[in-house]
């Protein structure tokens, strides 16, 4: 997964601030979807989010890896990543 060459991410103490400049669209993380996309700029692929994730924080890993598909997901369909 990467991020579309039209999509600017800035890490905030909140979470993260998404802009993308195409559509100019803003889009607003809490703290665990700003991890996950400081995962994605440093080139992991969804199944390294997941373990990372996973490791880091109590819960069942497939639930886990259902959140972040289906953030991940959010993320394709709203053009901020790509495959």
């Amino acid at each position: 997964m990467n991020f579309t060459e039209h999509t600017k991410v800035r890490e905030e103490k909140f979470g993260s601030v998404v802009f993308d400049t195409l559509t100019e669209k803003i889009f607003i993380t809490d703290p665990l979807g700003g991890e996950i996309l400081h995962l994605i700029k440093e080139g992991k692929d969804l199944p390294e989010i997941v373990d990372i994730m996973a490791a880091g924080y109590d819960g069942d890993k497939q639930v886990i890896e259902k959140d972040i598909i289906e953030f991940a997901e959010t993320l394709k369909t709203n053009q901020i990543v790509s495959a």
